[in-house]
């Protein structure tokens, strides 16, 4: 990200002007500053973030000094206060941990950390004025460690995000050479919407920044020096997602009213262009597979995607079926099996079944903080055929999809057989044991799973049979569920756990 503002500052002084003498001259000072700021966030878990902000600063000035009729005039000394220059250098990077909940719709969140001192700091420019000798005010660090706290809190309410946030940096003391900055406050409002435009998100900001006064060996300088200002800015944000990956966002901040004390400073706008990128580094909640996942064929089938851009559009149950709104991000891998698995079944099943995509997009998208909320991926939402909703939750693909085909079929258990054959399947760290298991066709027979440990993500077991009947089973911890079986074909049946991880064979001869 990158954030720019003009600025012009003004101010009267004694000095010597050549040629005139002793008189009042009014130092016009116009400054360009730009601050490029490398973000990076990293997602630990669904609710904790960690982040660095390194920050960039590019500070051009030129002078000139006038006299009461407003010539430019020269004066002796003159690179004495200020000085026609550019510097630039690395400002105080950031440390931060943020974390987040929902209640009700809303997400809330915090942030905690640290500025650490690597910018660049100067000595005491006052007394060095004093002295007579050049001397620098513009310091990119504040040389000491400030502690950061924030909190936020964001809703959608229809097409409309709305979001809040508070930010303070507290200076706690005076660094190596007797400065100690001001603390720095900052409160807003900001209200976004794709106004129906695919990929792209319009913000309205109002924000109220606030700084104290800086001291310099426990003196507030009010000749020339930072003895606080009060801002309030109206902001316009514009983004385009180019991809799923990638966005790019322009800003324009206008300040609607400035209050400061001591020297004037006037900034007539900020301006800000920042690009971005998203990568996933964990899988969320260790649904990966390293399966390949052949994408689900909805040729001919009832499936349309409502949202490619994270959107919260509104869910509009399709009358008369069962419709499934799947919520999904590229991402997110068990999403693709979700994505396969539930087009055999509507394709079993096609005047039942209606799908609905939602793409999030990313976990902090408006989609997602308003239907998704604390949830992980998958995750569906399904309503009956009268419109109202029957169940939404997270879970592993196949126990996802398998739920929703009992909602058309029903429960399709056999009933054990007396004296019929009982095959014990033990399910430990390492999955299922034995992993292949010979039945003879035509005979009935009892799959006996146990699960025997915490640690396996094999917590249900998943597979069809060759008349196309689905078994679909929860393996609760230390307690045997049984699984009548009769197939009448010979042939093998893969059974697998509903991230389909972990595997087992059954042999019919």
């Amino acid at each position: 990200m990158s954030i720019g503002n003009s600025a012009v500052a003004r101010h009267e002084a004694d000095e010597t002007i050549i040629g005139v003498g002793p008189a009042i001259v009014t130092h016009d000072q116009k400054i360009f500053n730009d601050e490029t700021r490398l973000v990076a966030d990293l997602g630990v878990t669904k609710w904790l973030a960690l982040g660095v902000i390194v920050p960039f600063r590019v500070f051009k000035t030129s002078i000139r000094y006038l006299d009461d009729s407003g010539n430019q005039v020269q004066i002796e000394n003159p690179f004495i206060h200020h000085h026609n220059e550019t510097l630039t250098g690395i400002a105080d990077p950031w440390l931060l941990a943020r974390g987040a909940f929902g209640i009700g719709g809303t997400t809330f969140g915090a942030r905690l950390g640290t500025t650490i001192p690597l910018g660049r700091t100067v000595e005491d420019p006052f007394v060095l004025g004093d002295m007579g000798l050049p001397h620098e005010h513009t310091q990119f660090g504040t040389g000491t460690l400030e502690p950061v706290i924030g909190l936020d809190a964001s809703r959608s309410v229809g097409p409309v995000h709305l979001d809040a946030f508070a930010l303070t940096v507290q200076s706690l003391y005076t660094n190596s050479k007797g400065y100690k900055p001001g603390d720095r406050y900052a409160g807003g409002l900001g209200a976004a919407s794709g106004l129906g435009a695919n990929h792209w998100r319009f913000r309205l900001t109002g924000e109220v920044q606030h700084e104290t006064a800086e001291m310099w060996h426990g003196i507030v300088r009010t000749d020339e020096g930072n003895t606080g200002r009060t801002d309030v800015i109206a902001g316009a944000e514009a983004t385009w997602r180019v991809n799923d990956t990638w966005h790019v966002a322009a800003t324009i901040k206008v300040p609607v009213y400035t209050h400061v004390q001591g020297g004037q400073l006037d900034t007539p706008f900020f301006f800000g262009l920042s690009v971005g990128a998203s990568t996933h580094v964990f899988d969320h909640d260790h649904h990966a597979t390293d399966t390949p996942v052949v994408p689900g064929n909805w040729t001919g089938l009832d499936e349309q995607s409502i949202t490619d851009d994270g959107s919260a559009v509104p869910l509009v149950p399709v009358p008369g079926k069962i419709t499934v709104f799947d919520f999904w991000a590229t991402w997110c891998k068990p999403c693709r099996v979700v994505d396969h698995e539930l087009a055999e079944v509507v394709r079993r099943h096609p005047d039942d079944i209606a799908v609905r995509k939602v793409n999030i997009v990313d976990t902090d998208s408006p989609a997602s903080e308003k239907y998704v909320r604390e949830a992980t991926l998958p995750h569906l939402k399904v309503y009956g055929r009268d419109g109202k909703l029957l169940w939404e939750h997270s879970a592993p693909p196949l126990t996802l999809t398998s739920e929703v085909e009992r909602l058309v079929t029903g429960d399709t258990k056999l009933v054990a057989v007396a004296g019929a054959q009982r095959i014990a399947i033990e399910v430990t760290d390492d999955g299922y044991h034995p992993t292949r298991i010979e039945i003879e066709h035509g005979q009935p027979f009892t799959l006996v799973f146990t699960r025997k440990s915490n640690k396996t993500c094999a917590t249900d077991v998943h597979f069809a049979l060759p008349d196309g009947t689905h078994i679909d089973e929860q393996l609760p911890l230390g307690q045997a569920v049984e699984i009548p079986l009769l197939v009448e074909k010979p042939g093998e049946i893969i059974y697998s756990c509903g991230m389909n991880m972990n595997h087992g064979t059954i042999v019919v001869k």
